[in-house]
């Protein structure tokens, strides 16, 4: 007799393009009973083992932390930590799945492994298995459950997890390791004839890491009291075997001429888990810190401390600098836990900006964003205060943030999302997303590992090591703005409303690079000496692993419906010279992870994307169109959209910005020189 347990079956519905599905595992009568037949009372010893084991890793961490092996203010961990900087509700629900991944693995070494059953086929019985009633964990675990918001909830899969051990092993000893990989393919960047789009401005790279944390955003794992883990020392060295976190997968890079062993060490944390949405023993999912929704979370927050941090309470405000001028007001300053939001040292004078999520000061064109969306909702506030005087400051906040993401989210769907799928799939989707104002309630949409981690990434091989000043006649010598590596969560840059024009004037204006598989100098740690930023590229590859993603290879064959058997297979999607790239890095085209064959693409035609992430990003997004989070048509009754309904982003800009003349379209650079007036389109 044979029992089929589904492990996971989603069918993805991407407009007819692709279904996400793969065979149920089977599991024998035998195998089953092999774990059905535990008494309750085992169940319960092994749910007491795992938490004992959960209390010995607290041991380690009080030694740790007063050992002072955490992350220091200033360092390159610290600004690395910003990215993904958890809460304190990330951490309970962490600490939570933690206890019950540690149990599971107890059954699985006792039950499972000497009985003959895999990992992977005894975590889909142990899924299927409820934690006793009677626990302590049922309980934590249930309060987790019945208190999530809109955030804090699992990653979903587009296909199975991929551990050596079905559970939480990553797969990496046979591996290339991913620095070695960032810098072969960095260092040896192809000089190539132009292959894809290259009329893209460097807005498009602005909006897309701006959806990007809109969506998703994965967080580390802390220790239990809070402390963030350090992997490497300060010096960015492996530190000592007692000093070694449990959670700690750091990046090396090994150097033959240093006779002290490893000459790179850069910090890598294990992404924090989350409990499922039932209460179950078997493998954990990575957290979503985010909703997965377009909603502007990373400027209004999700948790109600961090909407309460961003509002002035007065009028329907955001905090700026200047509620009066709001055309020249810039972000509010930090006041106090300043390490939250820059990565300077204590007296650094360099600014550092605070809004709904510890990301804002990543980079300028970020911040750049930010301030536009926040002028917006400032000018909509007080545009809805003239008309509305007898409304109170959580009326008007409330409307104004309500138009400010619809403005956001047409934006998105209707500009920027074609030049990023290309406009065939784009308007399919936006075809959906007209049919989807339903009266029932859909299901809740979630973020896709997949997404999250490797395809929504792609804008970092299209930015550039610096931004430049150029002439819209194309007859001056371009100057640098600012250099991107000396920016990263520690701006030197003195912020002005002049600064942020200048800025903006010139991401509308300059291309961005060409996707190819490589990042820029600025994003990667590439050099013989000692590391003075992160590499974004190894932090990709290692977080790929982490997160149990899939070889590259196993999407396309979905997404494209072939059949991938040797490396010459992948020549109708990736050029020759990159295949020859590739060949050096990874002894077998089996191994190429998620990110580095989804950039490696040709890009799909009229895309900015090749067809694998395409294909993610349009799952993705098919799904967020079935949605209407924003219930805009609600408010028509009271307030007098006409010039949101359609706003266009040169509008959006021009409404929000001291600039003269902005590109009709702002992701395009187009042989027809069209710019519209700013002056005809400011707030009255």
């Amino acid at each position: 007799m044979k029992i089929s347990i589904i492990l996971f079956l989603r069918i993805a519905f991407v407009l007819g393009f692709v279904n996400f599905k793969y065979d149920p595992i089977v599991i024998t009568k035998a195998e089953l009973d092999a774990v059905k037949s535990i008494s309750e009372n085992e169940w319960l010893d092994f749910v007491r083992r795992g938490i004992e084991s959960d209390n010995q890793e607290k041991s380690l961490e009080l030694n740790l932390f007063n050992a002072n092996v955490t992350v220091q203010n200033g360092t390159i961990s610290h600004a690395q930590l910003l990215d993904t900087l958890p809460n304190e509700e990330a951490l309970r629900d962490s600490e939570v799945a933690d206890k019950i991944l540690k149990t599971s693995l107890y059954i699985y070494n006792s039950k499972c492994a000497p009985n003959g059953l895999s990992g992977e086929r005894c975590e889909v019985i142990l899924s299927d298995k409820d934690l006793p009633q009677s626990s302590d964990l049922r309980m934590e675990c249930e309060r987790v459950v019945e208190n999530r918001r809109d955030a804090h909830y699992p990653f979903r899969r587009l296909l199975p997890r991929h551990y050596t051990d079905g559970f939480y092993n990553m797969y990496s000893e046979n591996l290339p390791k991913p620095l070695s990989i960032s810098k072969e393919l960095c260092e040896n960047a192809i000089e190539k004839k132009p292959v894809g789009r290259n009329d893209l401005t460097l807005a498009v790279v602005q909006w897309a890491q701006f959806v990007s944390s809109d969506l998703s955003k994965t967080v580390v794992t802390s220790m239990s009291n809070g402390a963030p883990i350090e992997c490497c020392s300060n010096q960015n060295y492996r530190i000592q075997p007692r000093h070694y976190h449990p959670a700690c997968a750091p990046l090396l890079r090994e150097n033959s001429n240093n006779r002290y062993g490893v000459a790179t060490c850069l910090n890598y944390v294990r992404s924090a888990l989350a409990v499922g949405n039932s209460c179950t023993f078997g493998a954990p999912e990575q957290l979503n810190q985010a909703t997965a929704t377009l909603d502007m979370s990373p400027l209004y927050g999700f948790t109600e401390s961090a909407r309460r941090r961003v509002r002035l309470f007065k009028n329907g405000l955001l905090k700026s600098t200047n509620e009066e001028r709001v055309g020249e007001s810039l972000l509010p300053l930090v006041t106090t836990e300043a390490h939250h939001f820059c990565a300077h040292r204590q007296n650094n004078s360099t600014t550092c900006f605070m809004s709904g999520d510890s990301r804002v000061n990543s980079n300028p064109f970020s911040i750049t964003l930010y301030t536009i969306f926040m002028r917006n909702h400032n000018h909509l506030a007080m545009e809805l205060k003239k008309a509305h005087p007898q409304w109170n400051d959580e009326k008007l906040f409330q409307y104004a943030k309500t138009i400010n993401i619809d403005t956001y989210q047409k934006i998105v769907f209707k500009e920027w999302l074609v030049k990023v799928l290309g406009k065939g799939m784009a308007n399919e989707i936006e075809k959906e997303q007209q049919k989807s104002h339903r009266d029932k309630a859909e299901p809740r949409i979630e973020v896709s590992n997949e997404y999250a981690i490797a395809a929504s990434r792609f804008y970092l091989s299209m930015m550039p090591n610096a931004l430049q000043k150029t002439s819209t006649l194309g007859n001056e010598t371009p100057t640098d703005i600012f250099t991107l590596k000396d920016q990263l969560y520690n701006m030197n840059i003195s912020y002005t409303s002049q600064k942020l024009d200048e800025i903006l004037d010139a991401l509308l204006w300059q291309r961005t690079m060409r996707m190819d598989n490589s990042y820029v100098d600025s994003l990667v740690s590439n050099s013989t000496k000692r590391p003075t930023h992160s590499d974004a590229l190894a932090f990709d590859i290692q977080r790929g692993r982490d997160h149990g993603l899939q070889p590259y290879y196993k999407y396309l064959e979905v997404c494209s419906n072939v059949k991938i058997s040797q490396w010459n297979d992948l020549r109708q999607f990736i050029e020759n010279e990159d295949i020859e790239k590739l060949k050096t890095v990874y002894r077998n085209w089996q191994d190429i992870d998620l990110i580095v064959g989804g950039i490696s693409e040709i890009p799909a035609k009229d895309a900015a994307v090749g067809p694998t992430f395409q294909c993610i990003i349009a799952e993705q997004f098919a799904q967020i169109s079935q949605q209407d989070p924003n219930k805009i048509d609600a408010y028509n009754d009271e307030i007098n959209l006409i010039n949101y309904k359609s706003m266009t982003g040169a509008e959006l800009i021009c409404r929000n910005s001291n600039l003269k003349f902005v590109r009709m379209d702002i992701f395009e650079i187009s042989e027809k020189y069209l710019t519209l007036n700013c002056n005809e389109n400011k707030p009255n």
